[in-house]
């Protein structure tokens, strides 16, 4: 098709055309501004990319098309981190208010459908460590919802809807995997009139020669012998309580030997209900352990919660 030649609709598209070269070369990459944002608010390339589900190779090339657009450096990049610079924090400062308020109204309308990870644990455990940890990771991620139940026994993962058990052992679950998040030593304790009755101890087998209290669990004796490589098949057991609490009444009563945390005995130990019965290497292997399917593990929720746990624990 021939062009018209007069001098005005010449002006009028070579107008149109610029104004469509321009709009070409200025469009905003919407992704690309909140990745920046979110990078600026966590602090973090590394914790931006599981944030947002994405890798940290994605993530840099996000923070570099901005850079580019922008014609500044947005960040200073040193061995201990990231920080913004003078031109990030003038682009943080203008943009970011308008992504907390969209954020704010997707958690607000949306919140149903927030990464959610859900956990089962023993009571104790629970009380004594989770909960503080829990309260602590919240605060940090908001966007991940964690719920807790509190139980003893081995889940199935495949057919009930718990995404990580954290459990007391040695780490062997066949066909899951394991992730070792702390070892709280476990004291061994006894009232002195058991010890003045049947004589002090010298090593982990000669808690065969008294009657044992199983914790609520009624397995960390066992999982404890098989740890010291004692064979425990002779082991005589006690009345089971299903609180740690009720086992320490139980041991300051002679009722036999306890192996339980520390926060639990500490009061006895200061009064001299209790005295510690036995003072040996505790075996690191012997801890609690974050546990789930292998492929759970590879979510990025779960991946941020572990690591967080083993952060927190340590």
């Amino acid at each position: 098709m021939q062009m018209p030649s007069s001098p005005r609709f010449d002006e009028r598209y070579a107008g149109h055309l610029t104004l469509a070269v321009l709009k070409s070369n200025m469009a905003i990459r919407i992704q690309d501004l909140y990745t920046f944002h979110v990078v600026a608010r966590t602090g973090a390339m590394q914790d931006a990319a599981q944030e947002l589900g994405v890798t940290p190779g994605a993530i840099s090339q996000r923070i570099r098309a901005v850079e580019e657009r922008h014609g500044s450096r947005l960040f200073d990049r040193s061995k201990h981190g990231i920080t913004l610079t003078a031109a990030g924090l003038a682009l943080q400062s203008d943009i970011g208010s308008a992504f907390s308020k969209i954020e704010a109204a997707h958690e607000e309308h949306f919140s149903t459908h927030r990464d959610s990870v859900r956990i089962s644990a023993s009571a104790t455990f629970a009380h004594s460590r989770l909960v503080s940890s829990v309260g602590r990771f919240a605060q940090n991620y908001p966007r991940i919802r964690i719920s807790v139940e509190t139980d003893d026994r081995l889940v199935d993962f495949k057919s009930e809807p718990i995404d990580l058990a954290i459990r007391h052992g040695l780490g062997r679950y066949p066909g899951l995997r394991s992730e070792w998040l702390c070892a709280p030593e476990l004291i061994l304790v006894a009232s002195p009139a058991l010890l003045e009755k049947h004589g002090p101890l010298t090593a982990p087998a000669d808690c065969l020669h008294f009657r044992l209290l199983p914790d609520s669990t009624g397995k960390d004796w066992s999982i404890w012998f098989e740890a010291q490589d004692v064979n425990a098949s002779d082991a005589q057991y006690g009345p089971q309580y299903g609180n740690d609490f009720l086992t320490v009444k139980a041991a300051t009563e002679s009722q036999g030997l306890a192996l339980l945390n520390d926060i639990y005995v500490k009061d006895g130990l200061a009064s001299g209900e209790l005295v510690r019965a036995l003072e040996t290497v505790w075996p690191t292997t012997f801890a609690y352990y974050a546990v789930a399917l292998p492929e759970t593990f590879e979510k990025p929720s779960i991946r941020t919660f572990v690591t967080w746990l083993k952060d927190d624990m340590s």
